[in-house]
């Protein structure tokens, strides 16, 4: 595996119900149950790790975490993407 990079952060462009703390460590949903997307502010090198911690869970919502790659720019992505 690839030697470890420096701390992914959170891109700025982010779901409408997504607050992003900590200079982009760290992202939360604040409300609603959609628009919750993040991107990561950089790439992911060939066969670099990333790992998603998750520090607390709230009550009030019942579901899962989607995880996804893209290889497109957050930029240019629509947000929020429909569907989720």
């Amino acid at each position: 595996s690839a030697a470890p990079g420096p701390c992914q952060r959170f891109h700025g462009r982010c779901g409408q119900n997504v607050a992003l703390a900590a200079e982009g460590l760290g992202a939360a949903r604040v409300s609603g149950y959609c628009h919750g997307l993040v991107f990561s502010r950089s790439h992911l090198r060939p066969g670099e790790l990333f790992e998603v911690l998750i520090e607390a869970l709230d009550e009030r919502w019942a579901g899962s975490l989607r995880v996804g790659l893209s290889q497109g720019c957050p930029q240019v992505c629509p947000v929020p993407v429909p569907g989720v």
